[in-house]
């Protein structure tokens, strides 16, 4: 009878129906706690739960540090370091080209392909002659990028023959401890040389400056080419006193070390020395 009169009630009437949860010691009679409940009420109970936890969540996630650890957070701070950065950027990018196209009309003009009784000011020659200048830039750069895919396999290290050394004498870059040494197969292809502020950085060889400059990872860096083919880099110096093209005596100074850069925290300075595109391991022939 009951079976049946269950069977003809509706869903609502089950769902609301009303059930007695007894809870008594095992193998005792006596009922020590009774739960009057009913379906309905425990599912708002579940749903009171899910929606208390998921309102936390979202208050964790939105309201504390945590939030830093969604996928696509970007804090203000970050923000403006990416804003600021690609600014600097930019402004780097201009002086580089400006630059670029100065170093440019000199060459020409010390080839005489332009004439300096024509010329009022590099300023001017650059605006006159920008067109042309860009167009060389471009294909210049193309060649180098050419270049440099045909060769970044080749950047191997070896050790050079003693008799192609015989006769050079190594001036020290700079006297100290040796803080890492010279490590190709993890793409370390120089040494780093714990330093001082203010402890002047000197060319090994005589030699003549390829490139001086700053940049943003290894602070200002000094690049020498030497008879041989051999070319000394010096990298994470606080600042330089040679430019581009002009010719050094070995010992000459070239800088002072002490820069630290945003990835160090002792000052050092990062010393390579290479032949034919091959990272030569500077210890075995330069006494430091």
């Amino acid at each position: 009878m009951n079976k049946k009169k269950k069977d003809t009630e509706g869903f609502w009437q089950q769902y609301l129906r009303r059930y007695d949860i007894v809870y008594t010691q095992r193998g005792g009679k006596d009922v020590e706690h009774r739960i009057s409940t009913s379906r309905f009420i425990i599912s708002l109970y579940v749903a009171g739960l899910v929606l208390a936890v998921a309102t936390i969540t979202v208050l964790l996630l939105f309201f504390t540090p945590l939030k830093r650890l969604m996928p696509g957070y970007v804090s203000s701070d970050v923000r403006r370091q990416i804003v600021e950065s690609s600014l600097r950027i930019d402004s780097l990018s201009d002086a580089v080209k400006r630059h670029r196209l100065y170093v440019t009309n000199i060459q020409d003009i010390l080839r005489g392909e332009v004439k300096i009784d024509t010329v009022s000011s590099i300023d001017s020659l650059t605006i006159l002659r920008s067109e042309d200048l860009m167009e060389r830039s471009e294909r210049e750069k193309e060649f180098a990028r050419k270049y440099e895919e045909m060769e970044k396999y080749n950047l191997t290290s070896q050790t050079l023959p003693k008799s192609e050394m015989e006769n050079l004498h190594f001036y020290p870059p700079m006297r100290g401890l040796l803080a890492t040494p010279f490590n190709p197969e993890e793409s370390h292809f120089g040494i780093d040389i714990a330093a001082t502020n203010d402890k002047n950085v000197c060319a090994v060889l005589d030699g003549t400056i390829l490139m001086s400059g700053y940049t943003a990872n290894n602070g200002y860096v000094v690049v020498v080419q030497h008879v041989g083919n051999l070319v000394t880099v010096y990298k994470h110096l606080s600042s330089i006193f040679k430019r581009e093209s002009v010719k050094v005596k070995a010992g000459e100074v070239l800088g002072v070390a002490g820069a630290q850069g945003d990835k160090m925290d002792n000052p050092y300075l990062h010393f390579e020395l290479w032949h034919k595109g091959t990272a030569l391991a500077p210890a075995q022939y330069i006494s430091f």
